[in-house]
């Protein structure tokens, strides 16, 4: 039996980078006093980066292109 590889379809990293943004920001607004401000930083932070990973890996957010049939 031959087994065939199937081709996976590309998956967003943008959800887990805003994640990891928003726990960085916990820890790092613990440490610095100023809570709510560096979280949210984070966040901004962590998704602008997930954005452009997933920019560059050709994951579209949002309709794609109509086809005309």
């Amino acid at each position: 039996m031959s087994r065939r590889s199937k081709k996976l379809k590309p998956t967003s990293v943008l959800p887990m980078c805003a994640t990891v943004g928003f726990f960085i920001g916990i820890g790092l607004g613990a440490l610095m006093g100023e809570f709510l401000l560096v979280m949210l930083i984070g966040v901004v932070i962590g998704s602008a980066a997930g954005f452009a990973i997933d920019r560059r890996n050709g994951i579209t957010y949002g309709r794609g292109p109509r086809n005309p049939h």
